[in-house]
């Protein structure tokens, strides 16, 4: 009997139908597998990108940095390459391509803001009235590269022609004045060099005989006052004032009811000569209603100042009784004022600083001179005092008329905050600052840049920037521009500039050296010195 259950058996057409269902299936599965892999590889790159952002800290490429507001591009842009002038792409990105000063000068380094090259030239800047004053200040900390900016000036300058004068404190501008043929002056005792500081200055064009004679005095009474404040440390009291007074006018033969119709030459030694010559000052103390008594006791302390100054530790460098200038030649290439023998204590050093200051600035202050290039290497020294800050004034006042750059060097403008908030010292410092051309700010710390943001009027970006500027980055500000400038060296420069060479000494080095000469290099590290 036949099986009526049984199936037919398959045929070739049905085997070939689910060999192809079979087939999709697979692949379909192998499609979902490749899509969960990817998923899971795209889940692990990400977990893998986040650990190392928290890890490293933001990466940096050429997309920029990955956080919020960085300005990041999510994808490169693919556009065309585009040519135009140098006039058109400025307008397309006004803060990259910047001009520059457009005016020329001494090459400094590179614009980092442009990647252009940075030109300096006070004088040219003044003319093209980019500037209203040829003066600057240059602040830096302690390892900024300060004093290297500073040196490759001074050569730089020399190199086309214009002089330099400096009063070098601590002995770290021989190596640099030997280079450009000029042979340092060195001041101390027993040396044999005198000067004048008291030694009048020329007249400039177009200055009466009664203004001229006016400003003499002014700028010959402010450092005699200056130089018993800081042998006093303190200020002068009237009667002291008088006294001083009197005597310079004695000396140059203008008292009044005898003034002469020609100055006499003052000096240190006849001022000093002069304090006690009461019966040459009659008239004057009647008109004062002062006896000679009264005055002689009551200025005795500014007497007997002025006499250690000339007979003390200073004796044989500023005695000097004429108004010549026969040690300081400036027809050569500069002239550097050495004063590292006379570094015994601060008040010495700032004395002789000013005195040497005053008589090299008589000297350059001679109508049709030279563009010079004068330094005032710790100039913070004299910020102290109110009769010095007033000298320094008028010195950045008459440069114009002589055409002369005056550089004020300082670590920080805390040193220049002399004095209580509003007190006289405190806005003469503030307007000398005031008063410069161009402001030079290499790296400050925290605890400087309130006053530094404050004295210079600086933005915050500004004020931010300042703590993160690497060695020879400096900060230029010349008006109302800003420039951050890295200052580049050449291979002739570099062993110049370096004030810190004794301290990079390798230890290999020192193994070297001989025991014999262990006694001469110690007493070479002795000697004061600052990092570059």
């Amino acid at each position: 009997m036949p099986n009526h259950n049984t199936q037919p058996p398959p045929t070739c057409a049905d085997t070939t139908h689910t060999g192809l269902l079979a087939e999709i299936r697979r692949r379909l599965h192998d499609a979902d597998a490749a899509r969960e892999h990817q998923r899971a590889q795209r889940a692990r790159r990400g977990y893998l990108a986040t650990a190392r952002r928290a890890a490293d800290g933001p990466r940096r490429d050429r997309l920029g940095a990955h956080r919020p507001a960085s300005g990041r591009l999510a994808h490169r842009m693919r556009l065309p390459a585009h040519t135009a002038t140098s006039g058109v792409l400025k307008s397309f990105y006004p803060w990259v391509m910047d001009p520059g000063l457009g005016v020329p000068g001494i090459y400094i380094g590179m614009d980092l803001y442009s990647r252009a090259s940075f030109l300096w030239d006070p004088w040219e800047l003044y003319a093209a009235g980019i500037i209203t004053s040829p003066n600057g200040i240059l602040v830096g900390e302690i390892g900024s590269a300060k004093s290297s900016l500073l040196k490759s000036m001074i050569m730089r300058f020399a190199a086309v022609g214009i002089p330099f004068s400096w009063v070098d404190v601590k002995d770290e501008y021989t190596p640099l004045a030997q280079v450009l043929g000029v042979e340092p002056l060195r001041l101390g005792p027993g040396l044999g060099v005198r000067l004048n500081p008291l030694a009048a200055h020329g007249r400039y064009p177009g200055q009466t005989d009664d203004a001229w004679r006016a400003d003499l005095t002014a700028r010959r009474l402010n450092l005699l006052e200056g130089l018993v404040h800081v042998r006093l440390d303190r200020p002068l009291s009237m009667t002291e004032r008088t006294a001083l007074e009197l005597a310079l006018a004695s000396c140059t033969g203008q008292l009044p009811g005898v003034a002469r119709g020609t100055l006499a030459p003052a000096s240190l030694p006849a001022v000093v000569g002069k304090l006690q010559a009461t019966e040459e000052w009659t008239s004057a103390l009647r008109d004062r209603g002062v006896t000679a008594t009264q005055l002689l006791d009551d200025s005795r302390d500014a007497r007997l100042a002025l006499h250690s100054l000339v007979d003390g530790p200073l004796r044989g460098m500023f005695d000097a009784t004429d108004d010549a200038h026969r040690y300081l030649d400036f027809d050569a290439p500069g002239t550097v004022l050495n004063l590292h023998a006379v570094r015994a204590d601060q008040a010495v050093t700032v004395m002789s600083m000013v005195c040497a200051q005053s008589a090299m600035e008589a000297a350059l202050m001679r109508p049709n001179a030279r563009p010079r290039l004068v330094g005032y290497d710790e100039s913070w020294l004299a910020m102290r005092y109110v009769p010095l800050l007033r000298r320094l004034q008028e010195a950045a006042k008459l440069a114009r008329m002589f055409g002369i750059t005056n550089i004020l060097a300082a670590h920080r403008l805390t040193d220049y905050a002399a004095g209580a908030e509003g007190s006289e010292a405190a806005r003469l410092a503030r307007g000398l600052i005031e008063d410069t051309g161009f402001r030079v700010v290499y790296r400050q710390t925290d605890a400087s840049l309130p006053i530094t943001r404050d004295m210079l009027g600086l933005t915050d970006v500004q004020t931010g920037l300042l703590k993160y500027l690497r060695k020879g980055t400096g900060m230029w500000l010349l008006g109302n521009r800003a420039f951050v400038v890295q200052h580049l060296l050449s291979s002739v420069e570099e062993p110049l500039v370096q004030t810190d060479s004794r301290m990079n000494l390798r230890r290999a080095d020192r193994d070297e050296i001989a025991d014999e000469d262990w006694d001469s290099l110690l007493e070479l590290s002795a000697s004061p010195r600052e990092d570059t």
